[in-house]
């Protein structure tokens, strides 16, 4: 089995980059794809009683700096549950997210809002993030939060926060966040690292792109 530290993929005659951080890069348009960074959870459980530390978006804001730094990128797209819940907007994760975004002030930020974008709300205006209702197009394809069956009009999406298992014979196995790549249909991996995962079913011709953070594992065609 292969491991890859990048792996290039065409994709409707573009080249994208998936990174084993779960986020995509588009070379040619010097663009980042991430789905479901679900920022401020930690603190929506905290309102409730649950005390979680905000580490785990301090982690996904350095990640997420790294890339912007080593990418070059001019432009970040957003499928998606950029804010997890109305009661994560809190004070430290507004300062957090103000902090990161004053280390990448010259990249052109959007949003494609999803079902917690619409509980949440919009981003804090300092962020200067541009929002929008699916879908975003670009060229030939869209940006989406929702994946759709059987897409009528080719899209990058998130929402599922999908996974894989491979079990060998002695029933042992691995599971991790992927990329599920489809003809018409790119489904991106959770961003943030205080999300679950749900298994996905591959369908006939998808490729399955496994992630630990540091490598990505490319399985055969289905």
């Amino acid at each position: 089995m292969a491991f890859e530290k990048i792996m290039d993929i065409t994709w409707q005659k573009e080249t994208f980059r998936l990174l084993p951080e779960k986020a995509i890069h588009w070379p040619a348009e010097k663009t980042l794809f991430v789905a479901d960074p679900h920022f401020g959870k930690s603190a929506t459980f905290r309102k409730v009683g649950i005390p979680i530390s905000d580490e785990n978006s301090k982690d996904d804001c350095k990640k997420l700096l790294t890339l912007c730094e080593n990418t070059q990128v001019r432009k970040i797209i957003f499928l998606g549950d950029f804010l997890h819940a109305r009661q994560g907007r809190s004070d430290s994760v507004r300062k957090l997210l103000g902090e990161w975004r004053s280390n990448c002030l010259e990249i052109e930020l959007h949003l494609v809002r999803g079902n917690h974008d619409r509980q949440s709300g919009d981003p804090w205006q300092e962020l200067d993030i541009r929002c929008h209702d699916e879908p975003l197009c670009i060229k030939s394809w869209h940006c989406r939060h929702h994946p759709t069956e059987n897409p009528k009009v080719p899209h990058l999406a998130g929402h599922l926060h999908p996974g894989f298992s491979i079990r060998g014979k002695s029933r042992t196995g691995v599971r991790s966040a992927c990329f599920q790549v489809s003809e018409n249909r790119i489904i991106l991996p959770a961003f943030g690292s205080f999300t679950g995962l749900m298994e996905v079913k591959p369908r006939q011709g998808d490729r399955i792109f496994m992630t630990n953070e540091h490598e990505i594992v490319p399985l055969p065609p289905f």
